[in-house]
């Protein structure tokens, strides 16, 4: 069967507001197309979705329990007493602790902020933490983005006399931490109209009410570009409250007077830059991150309250070394991996990877984590062993609930808890073998195969009339990209390669021009550089790719940044090893006949049989599709990658045989004695056969049979076109037969590319491999060698150099094909 790795899904949405948008809004249909899939598919919510204006902002008292936070605030600032600001070391933690304390010193409060050690204290409140504040004197204490599920804790405060306050924006459960306010947009009976908030994000609500009811004014610029790093870092879903928040945070940014703001631009090499989501998401964030990771998360928070330069700039270069520090433990973690997962993981059978090392950072794993599970696309648990206890942080695919399959093992952790796709665990190490097979049982219960196809979600086809300037601009208003707003990702089909060359140090990158209904677009794929070595001017491919705009010497053009190509159709198209090895049985298999006798009357009238196939397929059971040749059954596969993965789960692609777990067969160079065609309702015959008599036998199979022929004349040239990659002229055999005969060992070791590359490269000769194959298989045939195909290497053993003159047809199969290749 073929495996699929990845597969693209179209969005399916009703478009038929599209004119309606396009003409209210002034906008493209194409820019229409991607607000519809955002879910923006009236006018009202995607003008609402455009209009990022700060009074589009909420109301804050609209948060359950914030008059309450409010007003105890105030009093504290009345009575002139001590509050801890208690943050959690993440980025939204840091900021949200930033936050308070920016605005707690403008206001002149006795205030000071507590983030526990990440090693040592692990999350959220916890006892020895309240003992010293306790210490300090304090006598409120706020959380933010952290405590709703701190009950002991909160209750032991209490007892101390500490009032607490709770901001957050994790899920809560039935029951809340007795507080004096809880703050959070997901509790059950809060109406707030946006729960989507970072934790940065509810402080930042908490700090508008306070300076509202203080009736002080609120210098967005000052602090929006803080909540916004807290956010994109903390990788909050991208609308609402949030777009209209890091929107103007990027802004803001990019003129802020903040030391901290300014020194970590600097550091970063993005000072006097256009900002973007991403870099607030994997530039700015993990430096913040960094340092919670491996020793103090503080130093954020020094780093945006400080009031001198110099400073900042000393403590932004410490959280840079801090991330340069992350980044090398990091990468010999993943290192450490590759050798393990080689050694001791059976991709195939394990559905979950589950690795343990006492070498691993705690504070790095969970990083590791998620690298491993976008390179292997398998749910992925690693510990970092610590004596007799491990801690461990799991990362999931997003057809696995990971936190429930944890659940139904939970009784061999010492505590664990998260979510759909991230958890942390503390286990026994002596149990780390006995889950790992537990979760892998779990696993295997609730996943199959077409669970570990990726999925990428494409907003639509892209035509060439699309690409413009204009549109281009007006996609780009859709910014900030990220979670629930992600970068339009379009599919370019049929793509003529009019240039291509590599580009970059040590040809890193691809740079090539596309020509398609007479427009030439550029386009880039960045670390791509390779396929500069497989593609060549001429080929036709189908790439996924997001618009941008390029300007350099004063010429603004619009271009695509590739980001995959899907595939290519080769203006010389060499057979696939897979393909080549299945016809070889197909042929075997049968008694050819290759009379092109009536087949004319059997031509379909479909003008495009793969969109009507493609459909079937979507909405039958019970259909098997019959494909003969190489080209046909490339574009069928590529197009099965644009369906997603429900239609791969009901769907099989394969060679000669079907798969009856499936509802639907693609069956490519079927053996008809692996078919019981009385198992499916309908049969189509995509195209043309190699072999006259084949209808006739699966006619004789399958009585009263419901058979569709979608051939058509162009298919007599299409097999033969696969047939010139097949079969060696007479030349080229007497070539081969040369090579091989004037060498004086008996028996040679042949590397087919290597042998192939030299032959072709000084003889300026078409040889492929199905051809050099083919003329070994005749050679053996007529018993002059005797050979095998072993780990990419053809042995042969010379059995008869005779002089002779042989007749380089007098073999069955060959003179069939040639045959075949005269119609």
């Amino acid at each position: 069967m073929i495996k699929f790795q990845k597969t693209y899904k179209l969005y399916n949405e009703d478009y038929s507001q599209i004119e309606k948008l396009t003409n209210t809004l002034k906008i493209s249909s194409l820019t229409a197309k991607v607000l519809i899939n955002r879910g923006f598919n009236t006018v009202e919510k995607a003008r609402d979705f455009l209009h990022t204006d700060l009074d589009n902002l909420h109301d804050p008292f609209l948060l359950k329990d914030i008059d309450k936070a409010v007003d105890r605030i105030i009093n504290a600032i009345n009575k002139d007493e001590v509050i801890c600001i208690y943050g959690d070391y993440d980025a939204d933690g840091v900021t949200s602790t930033s936050l308070l304390s920016i605005i707690f010193n403008k206001l002149k409060l006795k205030y000071f902020h507590y983030i526990p050690n990440r090693l040592e204290e692990g999350y959220g409140l916890n006892i020895d933490a309240v003992d010293y504040i306790a210490k300090r004197k304090a006598n409120l204490l706020i959380t933010v983005d952290c405590g709703i599920t701190s009950f002991d804790e909160v209750e032991y405060l209490n007892n101390k006399g500490i009032d607490v306050i709770i901001t957050d924006h994790h899920q809560c459960k039935e029951k809340l931490p007795s507080a004096l306010a809880v703050v959070n947009p997901n509790r059950e009976d809060d109406e707030y109209p946006f729960n989507n908030l970072a934790g940065v994000g509810v402080a930042f609500k908490l700090i508008e009410a306070l300076l509202m009811k203080l009736d002080i004014p609120i210098n967005y610029e000052e602090i929006l570009p803080i909540v916004a790093l807290g956010t994109v870092a903390d990788v909050m879903p991208l609308v609402g409250e949030n777009r209209i928040i890091v929107k103007n945070g990027l802004l803001y940014m990019e003129r802020s007077k903040n030391f901290g703001i300014k020194a970590l631009l600097e550091v970063t090499n993005l000072k006097d830059k256009k900002l973007s989501a991403y870099h607030m998401g994997f530039v700015l964030g993990p430096r913040l991150n960094a340092a919670g990771r491996l020793g103090d998360p503080s130093i954020g928070v020094s780093l945006f309250t400080s009031d001198n330069y110099d400073e900042a700039i000393k403590l932004a270069e410490k959280l840079d070394e801090e991330n340069k520090t992350r980044q090398d433990l990091e990468e010999e973690i993943l290192k450490d991996i590759d050798e393990l997962i080689e050694k001791t993981v059976d991709l195939d059978k394990d559905k979950v990877i589950v690795l343990a090392s006492d070498k691993w950072h705690s504070g790095i794993i969970g990083i590791c984590a998620s690298k491993v599970t976008d390179k292997y696309f398998k749910p992925t648990i690693l510990f970092s062993i610590e004596g007799d206890l491990a801690r461990g942080s799991a990362r999931s695919i997003p057809t696995f609930d990971i936190y429930d399959g944890l659940s139904k093992c939970s009784d061999m952790f010492e505590k664990f808890g998260g979510h759909r796709q991230a958890a942390g665990i503390l286990i026994k190490t002596e149990k780390i073998d006995e889950f790992r097979e537990s979760i892998n049982n779990i696993a295997e219960e609730f996943l199959d195969e077409e669970d570990f196809i990726q999925e990428v979600v494409v907003d639509c086809e892209v035509e060439a009339k699309d690409v413009t300037i204009k549109t281009i601009k007006e996609i780009n208003e859709l910014e900030p990209f990220g979670i629930d707003n992600p970068s339009p990702k379009f599919i370019f089909t049929d793509g003529h390669i009019k240039n291509i060359r590599q580009i970059g140090k040590d040809n890193k990158h691809l740079k090539v021009q596309l020509n398609k209904d007479d427009k030439i677009i550029d386009g880039i794929g960045f670390s791509m550089g390779e396929y500069g070595n497989i593609l060549n001017s001429g080929d036709l491919v189908d790439i996924i790719v997001n618009l941008d705009i390029n300007e350099y010497m004063g010429n603004v053009n619009p271009q695509f940044i590739i980001k995959e190509i899907t595939s290519a159709k080769y203006s010389d198209p060499i057979l696939g090893r897979d393909y080549y090895y299945a016809l070889k049985k197909f042929l075997n298999s049968t008694d050819m006949k290759c009379s092109s006798k009536n087949i004319e009357c059997s031509f379909s009238n479909i003008e495009n049989r793969l969109s009507y196939t493609v459909d079937r397929l979507n909405k039958s059971k019970g259909l098997l599709v019959l494909v003969f040749n190489y080209l046909n059954a490339n574009t069928l596969i590529s197009n099965a990658t644009l369906q997603g993965r429900e239609f791969l789960r009901k769907t099989s692609f394969s060679y000669n045989c079907c798969d009856n777990n499936k509802e639907n067969n693609v069956v490519i160079l079927p053996l008809m004695s692996e078919i019981d065609v009385s198992s499916y309702d309908e049969i189509i015959f995509y195209d043309l056969s190699y072999d006259e008599s084949f209808m006739g036998i699966l006619m004789d199979k399958k009585d009263n049979a419901n058979i569709e022929f979608l051939f058509n004349k162009n298919d007599i040239e299409l097999n033969k076109k696969v047939l010139s990659n097949l079969l060696p002229t007479k030349n080229e055999m007497r070539l081969i037969y040369k090579t091989i005969f004037s060498n004086k060992f008996e028996v040679l070791k042949i590397e087919p590319d290597m042998y192939l590359n030299s032959i072709n490269n000084k003889l300026d000769k078409y040889i492929t491999k199905p051809k050099l194959d083919l003329t070994f298989e005749m050679f053996k045939e007529l018993k002059l060698i005797d050979y095998i195909y072993q780990d990419d290497y053809f042995y042969i053993k010379i059995l008869n150099r005779s002089n002779e003159k042989i007749d380089i047809l007098n073999n069955s199969k060959l003179r069939y094909l040639y045959d075949l290749n005269k119609y």
